[in-house]
């Protein structure tokens, strides 16, 4: 590459769909010579945990109409898809507008608007993607140090601003799993894990834990490879996700004057208009749409008392019926269930052994119970992680970074201890000290405390837009210049 001692950087760690948007976003705006580092492991930009599935039957969990990249054009995703999906060996869709593509189609089509975006950026804008994950970060007179090590090398680069995009982190169980279960296939840590799905299609029974969409993905893909055996799923509330309806949004309720405050005021309104839809033999599902245009609004105004309420009694429902099951998933599971094939338990697993014949035993304390002893055991083939994502950055495991970020004081847990804190305006992250950052920015899943539904793609698109005239403006120390670029976006 040329010679960049002169030449502005930005560091962005994490290549999925959130530091993807950004450069995208950047390339597209600025107009004298930036270079853009990447770094992440992955070979492929764009794909992130969610867009990396290569199964067919690991959908969208929305139409392609919902899933554009350009504000300005809502068919633009689906456009693209009519025109690639016969290349692709999957084309089962009579209305593109309306297609649950599989997830790693929309992991090429980003790929695709950061390959147009670089083709046309101007002279000196550049992407450099650093095949490695970032151990530390060090701010250095007014500027940000890069260290990744791969095992073999230490390498340090330096940029004049850094976007945290790490993306999400798989959740552990709370219960210790022995080495030998995941080595042989017994436990599997990564529910998306082509190889260990294959060899578990001549199981008799399989027990998932957690029950949110990741579950859903895991029968599915079972499914799809012959598996005819039984499920056990075990969760705490025992709470599955419903199929996703195609409706318009229920009549506005919820306006900017008037609109409740409370957690308690919400959920009574919301429940109000949902049994008014119901009385009227309409779809409750309209009410929801009505609901998510809102939900950053409400969360950024909302007391941290309230918010807490939300988390401690409804995040959960609210998750279920927002994220809902694409329509082919839900067929799919739609029918195990009807065949007797699937048992919810609820409970929450605290123990797992193994079995004499090689079957792997788990302990459940089911839902309100006060004893110590676990009051069920069930006993499987195989045990597959569904818990989804961790968003307690001191739970997660190997992930150093995160440690050092938070040890550093460069960051520090929100105020629900999701994620990290953040200015929700400018998004640059708040350190131990309560001071907002020049140097660190975020997006994505790290806002989940601030913004709660901070990783959909039109949060994603807003972020970007946000963040593109705070990252051009890196290297670039006029105050004056920076707060009209921002005004600009």
């Amino acid at each position: 590459m040329s010679n960049h001692t002169t030449q502005r950087s930005v560091a962005i760690v994490g290549g999925g769909m959130a530091g993807t948007l950004a450069a995208i976003r950047l390339l597209r705006q600025a107009q004298t010579p930036l270079l853009i580092r990447i770094f992440d492991p992955n070979p492929e930009l764009g794909r992130g945990l969610a867009y990396s599935t290569p199964d067919f039957s690991h959908r969208l969990n929305g139409p392609a109409k919902a899933f554009s990249l350009r504000p300005d054009d809502a068919a633009h995703f689906a456009n693209w898809l009519q025109l690639r999906a016969d290349r692709s060996g999957w084309n089962e869709f009579d209305d593109k507008l309306l297609a649950f593509a599989p997830r790693w189609m929309f992991g090429d089509y980003l790929r695709d608007e950061l390959r147009l975006a670089l083709q046309d950026a101007a002279p000196g804008v550049e992407v450099e993607h650093i095949l490695a994950k970032v151990s530390d970060v060090s701010e250095d007179h007014g500027r940000v140090r890069v260290t990744v090590d791969n095992g073999h090398a230490v390498r340090e680069f330096s940029a004049d601003h850094l976007l945290l995009a790490p993306g999400v982190f798989k959740s552990r169980p709370g219960f210790a799993v022995t080495q030998a279960l995941e080595d042989d296939g017994r436990y599997l840590a990564d529910p998306w894990n082509p190889d260990a799905l294959d060899k578990l299609k001549g199981a008799t029974d399989v027990l998932l834990i957690g029950s949110s969409l990741t579950m859903i993905d895991a029968v599915v893909a079972l499914e799809a490879r012959g598996y005819r055996g039984k499920y056990h799923v075990v969760s705490r509330r025992g709470l599955v996700p419903v199929a996703r309806h195609e409706v318009a949004a229920w009549p506005e309720f919820l306006t900017d004057t008037g609109a409740p405050t409370t957690a308690r005021d919400i959920l009574r309104t919301v429940r109000a208009q949902i049994a008014k839809a119901k009385d009227s033999g309409d779809d409750w599902q309209r009410v929801v749409m009505a609901v998510r245009p809102h939900l950053t609004r409400l969360w950024k105004a909302a007391a941290l008392s309230e918010r807490q309420r939300f988390m401690r009694h409804v995040r959960a429902y609210w998750d279920m019926f927002l994220h809902r099951v694409p329509p082919p998933s839900a067929e799919v599971f739609d029918a195990v269930r009807a065949a007797g094939r699937l048992q919810v338990h609820t409970g929450t697993p605290v123990e797992l052994h193994e079995e004499s014949g090689g079957k792997v035993a788990v302990a459940v304390r089911l839902r309100g119970q006060q004893q110590v002893q676990p009051a069920l055991t069930l006993v499987a083939d195989a045990v597959i992680n569904c818990t989804g994502f961790e968003y307690v950055w001191k739970r997660v495991s190997g992930e150093p970074l995160l440690g050092r970020l938070l040890e550093k004081g460069y960051v520090r847990p929100s105020a629900l201890n999701l994620g990290i804190d953040a200015d929700p305006q400018t998004l640059a992250v708040i350190g131990a000290d309560g001071q907002p950052s020049t140097l660190i920015s975020t997006s994505g899943l790290p806002l989940r405390g601030v913004l709660f539904e901070s990783g959909t793609i039109a949060e994603l698109l807003r972020q970007a837009v946000l963040l593109a005239p705070r990252l051009d403006a890196a290297g670039n120390h006029s105050n004056q210049n920076y707060a009209a670029a921002l005004n600009a976006a």
